[in-house]
């Protein structure tokens, strides 16, 4: 009996929580119901319109551009990761007062916030606008808390340009600046990649097709305030190609230090003298603004600044550049994003404008350098022979004029080899006189004077080889014989580059072929190029590598204290005007090169290659103003080309 009791009372115990566990899921399974109902039928329309307002954007991703090697894969121009701060300016109500806020948090200058604005107008406002590249972690980390309320805010990892050899090669390599108005228009692709850089000179202008990369495709989904939800990735970007130069970074350095130095003593920067000079100096207040420290002392105990001036070195087989050296240099890395004005000003108001590749660009007279193209038209027209002789007093009458050597005493009775090996200018005015200037001109050309050398630079100099027809097209007058025995010693209108006088050099060691340069490295045999014939006669060819040996070797030669021990160097001097001497001032006395001011002082020039039995580099330099081609130049080729060859025994180029 009791025990049907206890089973009663647990029957209605049971019953009652099962009473309210299916209460409690009725109650719950009508809130769910009516949870369902209020979100799907009663407000439909709500809903369905904010589901309306999310939306893909589609957007173009950067391609990482190409990178810039040395002959070893040493990196010359690269990209390192930055992150970037944007803005959709549709979806700001208030541009300026966006800006002014992001302000307090990232530096930008006024000047900034009214260069975006001008992009935002200049544009339709869907498209992003960069507004800072490079930030820091300290900029991204307060940026990113507040991002929510930075309406139209977003960052972005991109890829800033580069340089780690900084001025050094920044002739060669060029730089790289923000798509114009100009790009956009001529590739309209570039509207979508605020980020995109464009070559502006150098190699990055040359070979910006290949560097440049394809860019690739991805989707964005976004919410109703216009925050990312998520990325669909639809086309991956390709990476531009390498471009493997054939320039030794090591060799360069090198080369521009040699150069930059000169013959002077270098002063620390924090010598008190150096400080004083600063103030009173200011071309020396100039370079060392720029943020170069070296400063020199000259012979005379001044305080100046670094040597300016170019160098080259090529290969005479392939014709592949190992250093181009023009100095003073810039920084690139400036022009990677907005250029300051302060900067742009110190740049282009530089008194030795650091800006022009002088390698390539400069035009220089060639004086002395000149004569072996003089000397080989000569022989080739028959006029004189390798024997033929001349005396030389100091300087030759012609007409109702002048003309003076070098060496105020005369060089007597010299031959064809001996005028080389001194460099006498009255040999060279008489030789001229007899080949004509037209021979010259046709001698300069195969040499690889006075035409484009095709190296990839876009504002390379073809330079002045004048003839005849030259004369009267460009200033409208007949030539004269006068004009020919001053183009005799290279000057008057002779005008070349720097890099032509090495392809000149270059060919002549060569002997056969006309040689041309080229700053991408010989991949392989396949990739060796094929030059055609030079079609000058072997014994000129002779006649002329056995004067430019004397030049260093013989007894008399005008760099007899350079040459290069053991492997011998062939090369040649040159000592150009910069300004007149009148018969008055010669009468007077000359003053010395390094007595006047810097802008007339004459430039010092050199040719060489070596070794002079097997040849395989050729040289040119020119140091602006440095005076003598004997005591300035031919010291600092020597130099550089004893490092190129002791390098490439080692098999470091």
């Amino acid at each position: 009996m009791k025990k049907r009791k206890e089973q009663k009372e647990l029957s209605s115990v049971m019953t009652r929580r099962m009473l309210v566990v299916g209460g409690g899921q009725a109650l719950l399974g009508a809130l769910l119901v009516g949870r369902l109902y209020q979100l799907q039928i009663a407000q439909t329309d709500n809903y369905q319109r904010l589901s309306d307002r999310n939306q893909f954007d589609r957007r173009l991703v950067q391609a990482p551009r190409g990178r810039l090697l040395d002959a070893r894969g040493r990196l010359l121009a690269g990209n390192s990761e930055i992150f970037e701060l944007r803005m959709l300016p549709a979806r700001i109500p208030d541009l300026r007062a966006w800006l002014n806020r992001v302000r307090k948090i990232v530096r930008l200058r006024p000047a900034e916030i009214d260069a975006i604005l001008k992009q935002i107008d200049d544009q339709p406002d869907f498209l992003e606008v960069t507004v800072r590249s490079n930030l820091t972690q300290r900029e991204l980390s307060r940026l990113a808390v507040l991002s929510p309320v930075l309406e139209g805010a977003s960052f972005r990892k991109s890829f800033r340009r580069i340089y780690p050899q900084g001025w050094m090669t920044a002739h060669i390599t060029g730089y790289v600046s923000p798509a114009n108005k100009r790009d956009v228009k001529a590739n309209p692709e570039l509207r979508y990649l605020p980020a995109s850089r464009i070559g502006r000179s150098g190699l990055e202008r040359t070979f910006e097709t290949n560097l440049r990369g394809a860019a690739g495709v991805e989707r964005i989904e976004m919410n109703a305030k216009g925050k990312p939800v998520r990325v669909l990735r639809d086309k991956q970007a390709t990476a531009g190609d390498d471009v493997r130069l054939s320039v030794d970074v090591g060799a360069q350095s090198y080369a521009a230090e040699r150069l930059r130095r000169g013959k002077s003593e270098i002063v620390p920067l924090q010598n008190p003298n150096v400080q004083m000079a600063l103030l009173d100096n200011s071309e020396l207040r100039a370079h060392v603004t720029t943020g170069d420290d070296l400063v020199l002392q000259d012979e005379k105990g001044r305080l100046v600044p670094p040597e300016s001036g170019a160098a080259t070195v090529m290969d005479i087989h392939t014709g592949e550049i190992k250093l181009m050296v023009s100095v003073p240099g810039y920084d690139p890395n400036l022009f990677s994003n907005r250029l300051s004005v302060r900067d742009w000003r110190r740049l282009n108001q530089h008194p030795r404008t650091p800006l022009l590749n002088r390698a390539t660009s400069g035009l220089y007279a060639p004086g002395s350098t000149f004569k072996m193209v003089v000397l080989a038209a000569a022989l080739e027209a028959g006029v004189v022979s390798q024997n033929t002789r001349y005396d030389c007093s100091g300087e030759f009458e012609f007409g109702n004029s002048t003309f003076h050597c070098w060496n105020d005493n005369g060089h007597g009775n010299v031959d064809s080899i001996q005028a080389l090996e001194r460099s006498c200018d009255v040999y060279f005015y008489q030789i001229a006189l007899k080949t004509g200037i037209n021979r010259i001109h046709d001698m300069a050309r195969r040499l690889g004077l006075g035409l484009p050398t095709e190296v990839g630079f876009a504002n390379e100099k073809t330079g002045i080889i004048p003839d005849r027809n030259w004369k009267m097209e460009s200033r409208g007058t007949v030539w004269t014989p006068g004009e020919t025995v001053v183009a005799g010693i290279g000057q008057g209108f002779v005008l070349t580059t720097p890099l032509q006088l090495a392809v000149m050099t270059a060919r002549i060691a060569n002997r056969k072929y006309a040689v041309s340069p080229r700053l991408e490295a010989v991949s392989g045999p396949a990739d060796r190029p094929e030059f055609p014939l030079l079609n000058v006669a072997p014994e000129i060819i002779d006649v002329l590598h056995r004067g430019m040996r004397a030049v260093t070797a013989g007894p008399l030669g005008t760099a007899r204290k350079y040459d290069i021990d053991e492997e011998g160097m062939a090369g040649k001097t040159g000592t150009v005007q910069v300004k007149r001497i009148t018969k008055e001032q010669r009468e007077k006395g000359i003053i010395d090169n390094i007595d006047r001011p810097w802008k007339e002082r004459d430039h010092a020039l050199f040719v060489a290659f070596a070794p002079y039995k097997r040849p395989k580099y050729a040289l040119s330099l020119v140091v602006e103003h440095g005076g003598s081609g004997s005591s300035m130049a031919a010291p600092i080729a020597r130099d550089i080309l004893s490092y190129v060859l002791a390098e490439d025994k080692e098999g470091a180029i």
